[in-house]
């Protein structure tokens, strides 16, 4: 009975992180894509224009894909902190590996630790009291310095994990390179931009009553 009173109120909070990990996803493909931007005189000759939407329409597209592909493995995390919550077990990361598909041997300790922190910070956000991912935040962690301090041990994770992935993928390796090193940069910038939002000067109001 204390589970089906409990189910909403897990849900809505699950429905929060998925829609702040969406939006950090969608600003993550602005910071590495780049948006074409046409010459000056372009509007002056029609097909030039014309090539230009063309682009434009790529790069939106390419924002989408980029942030639906980003979230895959996220997407897999929550459902398995959900159901970790609801059931009152631990995360099966053995089967989050094997859902991630093939991948470079010496990527799998590095994603197995990443996947570990993120779960974990589901986790911590699912038995949190907040009805924003803000409170969310404040209520599982103790205070700025805690919440950077899992911030930056998570981006490191990534880090590493992003940087094992690149000898199984197709491409010039210096190319591929630059744009994971861009990747990992943008996700810091966002996640420190994050940090300061949620717990501005004076957070102490801020914080949800128990």
């Amino acid at each position: 009975m204390t589970k089906l009173m409990n189910t909403p109120c897990t849900e809505e909070k699950k429905r929060i992180i998925l829609g702040q990990e969406t939006k950090m996803a969608r600003q993550l493909a602005l910071i590495v894509l780049e948006k074409p931007e046409p010459p000056f005189w372009a509007s002056f000759i029609p097909m030039v224009f014309v090539f230009y939407a063309q682009k434009l329409k790529q790069y939106s597209s390419g924002l989408d894909e980029f942030a639906h592909n980003y979230m895959t493995l996220r997407r897999g995390a929550l459902e398995s902190a959900m159901a970790a919550k609801m059931t009152d077990s631990a995360v099966d990361v053995a089967k989050l590996l094997e859902n991630a598909g093939d991948m470079p041997p010496p990527a799998n300790p590095r994603y197995l630790r990443w996947i570990a922190l993120l779960t974990d910070h589901y986790l911590l956000l699912l038995n949190s009291n907040g009805n924003c991912h803000a409170t969310l935040v404040r209520s599982g962690y103790e205070n700025k310095a805690a919440y950077l301090s899992f911030c930056a041990c998570f981006i490191e994770a990534e880090q590493d994990f992003n940087l094992a992935l690149l000898p199984g993928i197709e491409g010039e390796a210096q190319d591929l390179f630059e744009v994971v090193q861009k990747m990992n940069m943008g996700i810091a910038k966002l996640a420190y931009h994050e940090a300061e939002m949620i717990f501005p000067p004076d957070t102490q109001a801020l914080k949800p009553l128990p």
